[in-house]
């Protein structure tokens, strides 16, 4: 398999994420997303949309992180990143329609003019109006979080694709001094996965540490 990604993509943390946990063995491939190497011609012919991160997989080609990630769940069975009933798999479903439509767009307006990482990277100043709008917006998605892991570690009971799709987005907000204080759940559910294994390898893949700094921490 080879893995095209970027540096300081949460979309490229999801992705990476969801390949260490499975165990797959990948050739990564760094594209610098500034100078433009999404845009070749060789890149487009694996994602028309240009964008990162992308999976070939023989002569199969995957882009859309979840997808990736999906696939990923199929494909290494033995990893158990989706339930093997219906219903519950349904539910892990759920939440990544849940992750990409609502909290991502969210955290974007967020962390592009807090987080000092994304801001040096991209070269990025502060937009008071979009963060207000995405802060606006997190405080009708984040308590729905909160409750769903009161009194469990993860989304759905275990450790899923669901807990893989919110990690990236969720914790450049908190590394831009997102104020999590009315969100216990969450905190200690970050804490949790920024611990796994795979999510610190995958942080230094991506960021270059292996842990993003959190305001409670």
């Amino acid at each position: 398999m080879d893995f095209y990604y970027g540096r300081i993509s949460g979309n490229s943390a999801r992705a990476a994420f969801g390949l260490l946990e499975a165990g797959a063995t990948f050739q990564p491939h760094l594209l610098d997303t500034r100078a433009g190497e999404n845009r070749s011609a060789e890149y487009l012919s694996i994602n028309p949309m240009g964008k990162i991160p992308a999976l070939v997989d023989g002569s199969f080609k995957l882009w859309e992180s979840n997808a990736i990630n999906l696939y990923l769940a199929e494909k290494f069975p033995k990893a158990a990143l989706v339930p093997t009933a219906l219903d519950r798999r349904a539910l892990v479903h759920r939440w990544l329609f849940f992750q990409t439509g609502h909290l991502t767009p969210a955290c974007i307006s967020v962390f592009r003019s807090t987080n000092p990482r994304v801001k040096a990277f991209w070269q990025t100043g502060a937009d008071t109006k979009a963060v207000e709008t995405g802060t606006k917006e997190l405080a009708r998605y984040l308590p729905v979080l909160e409750a769903a892991l009161a009194n469990r570690d993860w989304l759905e009971r275990e450790f899923t694709i669901a807990d893989i799709a919110h990690a990236p987005h969720l914790l450049l907000i908190a590394e831009g001094g997102f104020d999590y204080s009315p969100y216990p759940c969450i905190r200690a559910w970050l804490d949790r996965l920024q611990l796994r294994p795979a999510w610190r390898k995958t942080a230094e893949m991506i960021f270059g540490a292996e842990r993003i700094p959190t305001s409670w921490s």
